[in-house]
């Protein structure tokens, strides 16, 4: 098991969603047996430019441990989400 940190741009409007979303995260975490240790939300940040037509976005990191072979599993499960807009997972 190898440490990771995971961050991802969710998309803003209607904002119920964002809960969702999160809760969608945690889900796919769950399914690939990922520990999540910290969970931290950034809040609404403009984005640089825009991501699909949004100017925005709500930023939410994790740390994590998971097994190098499930994270491609986990990148691609969060393309597949439509309120993600941008994530990126880094190991430490």
């Amino acid at each position: 098991m190898k440490s990771y940190e995971i961050t991802a741009v969710i998309r803003e409007t209607p904002h119920s969603l964002i809960d969702e979303t999160k809760t969608a995260i945690k889900d796919i975490l769950g399914r690939h047996s990922v520990e999540v240790s910290a969970e931290e939300d950034w809040g609404s940040k403009k984005l640089w430019h825009k991501i699909e037509g949004e100017e925005t976005g709500f930023f939410n990191h994790l740390k994590c441990t998971a097994a190098p072979d499930t994270i491609k599993k986990i990148e691609h499960e969060f393309l597949l989400n439509q309120n993600i807009l941008r994530s990126l997972v880094v190991r430490i």
